[in-house]
């Protein structure tokens, strides 16, 4: 991969003086092992089938072709899930394959980036940590979705950033490409390349590496990628701004300014998404009898990471955020943890087999648990939105436009294509008289007058029907749902 950026680390040494053929051999397994655990959950979430979660089935509604932005996400990873929706069709194949693509590429950058700081199987072990992260390892292939891509794209910022000691112009332009693409990935992935130069710059080695006016050109290079999709984005700030109700989300814990709950919320849910990273390192040591070590190529890593967490800091203080979510502080724990590994394996080398091992029976335990998730229980993976369509077709004639929320909406669209639905984001479709078909919006005046305004009806409107619909679950044959349908025409 090319020479090391710090003293120790890379790999660079280590072929002369012959490497440990264990080291070797985990080096040379870890992306095969990777591409085959993501093609597993590839294919296991396509044959136990079910229904998609929110944030799945609101990418069947927005990924239904390109655009610079629709709703509050930037558009990347709709990009992508577009691309495989008409490689492949709306199905679950597609958007599972897609998700797991994404995320094999985070591990794929982190081992690419960490080979430039250290051995290749400690730079193999520190990239498998990933997996101690359950918002990563678990939320991404249970429900989650532009998290995903922020993943990819704060790794591959790392990789690219740790390039710069090349001094190569092209490295500088990647750097740029990599941060651009990653601002329209998600909104907190700008955490990680402003922490990694701001880290850079209190280390004086990498000081002198980005006292360079090429750093200017790599940024102006990321603004003109993003500058696009962002324009349209602060041109419509209702839809884009449409999720921050969520930072005053949960109430005030501490009397006085709602930051100070902000900052609470930020160090608990910190504290909550290290733990299994830290317990699974921590025993290992504790087996080792070693204390942990800074690795020269950890420093920088780390430094990041506790920037990174300095700035969420200080944007919950200057936006007064009360609500903190661990899947927002994901720059900070995918920048730590692989440090922390490092260092762990710089005490006690001796420890990547058993760590490997580790990660092999989490990814196991993982496949089982997406499995046992989706074939059994009442959860919004099992219901049986099939039955829902069934229900519209045989009482609505014809089927207006369908409102709702994206869950249904989403599950819907992906059984019946042929109908028409409004998107998950403030429009105008609705500007005008006509009909509608709300599903499972509460039979309240103000609840479906919020429904219809969202989409741009401020008129009157008259309930032509209500109904329900008791939905079962796919192996709970004594629970069911009821969801609302309440058809409305829409008077000027």
């Amino acid at each position: 991969m090319g020479a090391t950026t710090e003293p120790g680390g890379g790999s660079g040494g280590m072929a002369a003086n012959g490497a440990d053929p264990a080291a070797t051999s985990l080096a040379r397994m870890v992306l095969p092992g990777l591409a085959l655990y993501f093609l597993a959950q590839t294919l296991l979430r396509t044959l136990l089938g079910g229904t998609f979660e929110p944030d799945e089935a609101e990418l069947v509604l927005l990924s239904q072709g390109f655009h610079l932005a629709i709703g509050s996400q930037p558009p990347l990873y709709e990009w992508g899930q577009t691309i495989f929706f008409r490689l492949f069709g709306t199905n679950t194949f597609a958007l599972i394959a897609h998700k797991n693509l994404w995320l094999f590429g985070a591990y794929a950058f982190a081992y690419a980036g960490l080979r430039r700081v250290a051995p290749p199987g400690q730079a193999a072990v520190a990239a498998l940590s990933l997996l101690f992260l359950p918002n990563l390892a678990w939320e991404a292939q249970r429900s989650n979705s532009h998290t995903a891509a922020m993943a990819t794209m704060v790794m591959a910022t790392a990789w690219a950033f740790l390039r710069l000691d090349r001094g190569r112009l092209a490295d500088w332009l990647i750097f740029g490409l990599v941060m651009g693409l990653g601002g329209l990935s998600k909104a907190n992935y700008w955490a990680a390349p402003a922490a990694l130069i701001l880290a850079g710059l209190i280390l004086p080695d990498w000081r002198a590496r980005l006292a360079d006016r090429r750093l200017a050109l790599a940024v102006a290079v990321a603004v003109a990628v993003c500058a696009p999709s962002y324009g349209v984005m602060l041109a419509h700030p209702q839809v884009t701004f449409s999720d921050t109700w969520e930072f005053a989300k949960g109430g005030r814990l501490l009397p006085g300014p709602a930051f100070l709950t902000g900052l609470l919320r930020l160090v608990a849910e910190l504290a909550a998404a290290a733990a299994l990273p830290a317990l699974i390192l921590g025993v290992a040591l504790a087996i080792a009898r070693r204390r942990p070590r800074l690795a020269p190529g950890a420093r920088i890593l780390l430094l990041a990471a506790a920037v990174a967490a300095g700035l969420a800091a200080v944007a919950v203080i200057l936006g007064n955020v009360a609500f903190v979510r661990a899947r927002w502080l994901m720059p900070v724990l995918l920048l730590a943890v692989p440090g922390a590994t490092l260092c762990v394996l710089a005490a006690a080398p001796r420890l990547a087999r058993g760590l490997a091992v580790t990660t092999g029976v989490l990814a196991i335990l993982l496949l089982a648990g997406i499995a046992d998730l989706r074939l059994r229980g009442a959860g919004s993976d099992s219901l049986r939105i099939d039955v829902l369509a069934e229900v519209i077709a045989a009482g609505q004639d014809p089927v207006p436009p369908i409102a709702g929320p994206h869950y249904y909406t989403g599950n819907l669209a992906l059984v019946r294509p042929d109908w028409t639905y409004l998107p998950p984001y403030q429009t105008q479709a609705l500007a005008g008289a006509g009909e509608v078909l709300l599903v499972g919006i509460p039979n309240r005046p103000e609840a479906l007058a919020r429904a219809i305004a969202e989409h741009g009806h401020t008129g009157g409107f008259r309930v032509l029907s209500a109904t329900e619909a008791t939905l079962p679950y796919r192996f709970e044959a004594d629970e069911t749902r009821a969801v609302g349908l309440i058809r409305l025409e829409l008077l000027p």
